[in-house]
């Protein structure tokens, strides 16, 4: 299996232009190939925090990123909770921000977590990799939520033209266990054709229900532009519909008030990319510039 690779890596470091001295806070680990390429290019007096929900994650950049020579503050905290980290940390501000939305590859095969729909893993599908008791998973979503809200969040979150068949298919098969079971109760309403698994959009709209996925989103640009210098700059890259146009509405918004601009459409993913790199072909990048 080939290693994750870095999304639109020249692309992100093109706006967000660390430069030495500089803070930066990265919103999610990977595996740490941008963080480090942000450490070289901070030196030796900058900062960069990274956090990331997932432990394994954040074990890999640490090794990744060992003997830098630059001061990294590693935080296993959603990135929604910038604020807080920031404080906790004693910065008061950050030259930039970067959010890459996407899930890594090897936390998607390698976790167990029931992201893929590839192998027989429990539902659980949370980017927490420990997560707490209280915590919503996918076997909640998926067991105990009624036809009429499955239905909706197969639909708005995975833009799933079944979505009502599927909701009444998973119902009808309860309790499903595991991801297999969930697959085949996909599977008796979507047949297999073309590249895309049946399953594809299902698996996507439950797990951004079990993470907020949206609601993080939206409290990391809130908090995180209030917490950003002037002339620094937010950079983010989103690979689904709903979170592009928060992302594009959110610049808009901040254009008009206290920011500008710097991508004036998305910025995509170039032919070579997307055939070497098929997580890819989806990510759209844009980024503002706070006054």
């Amino acid at each position: 299996m080939a290693g994750h690779q870095t999304v639109l890596l020249n692309e992100t470091l093109d706006y967000l232009k660390p430069a030495p001295g500089e803070t930066i806070f990265e919103g999610t680990a990977g595996e740490g190939g941008l963080s480090l390429e942000i450490a070289g290019l901070l030196g030796k007096s900058g900062t960069l925090i990274v956090t990331d929900l997932d432990e394994m994650m954040l074990e890999r950049t640490a090794a990744k990123l060992d003997g830098v020579g630059i001061k990294i503050i590693y935080r296993h905290d959603n990135f929604r909770d910038i604020r807080r980290i920031l404080e906790e940390e004693g910065i008061t501000s950050v030259d930039g921000i970067v959010l890459d939305l996407g899930s890594s590859s090897p936390q998607i095969e390698e976790s167990g977590r029931g992201f893929t729909f590839r192998k027989d893993e429990p539902l659980v599908m949370t980017f927490q990799s420990r997560p707490e008791i209280t915590q919503m998973t996918a076997e909640t979503v998926v067991n105990k939520w009624s036809k009429e809200s499955l239905e909706a969040i197969i639909s708005g979150f995975g833009g799933e033209k079944h979505a009502t068949k599927i909701a009444e298919s998973i119902v009808k098969h309860r309790p499903i266990l595991s991801t297999a079971g969930l697959v085949r109760a996909i599977e008796e309403i979507v047949s297999r054709s073309g590249a895309i698994h049946p399953a594809t959009r299902t698996f996507q709209a439950i797990r951004m229900t079990v993470n907020d996925e949206l609601g993080a989103l939206k409290q990391v640009l809130a908090d995180g532009w209030l917490l950003l210098s002037p002339g620094g700059r937010l950079v983010v890259i989103s690979f689904h519909e709903l979170e592009d146009r928060e992302v594009k509405n959110f610049l808009r918004l901040r254009a008009e008030i206290d920011g500008e601009i710097l991508t004036k459409k998305a910025v995509m993913p170039e032919r070579k990319e997307v055939i070497t790199n098929r997580r890819s072909h989806s990510a759209k990048l844009r980024a503002i510039q706070k006054k």
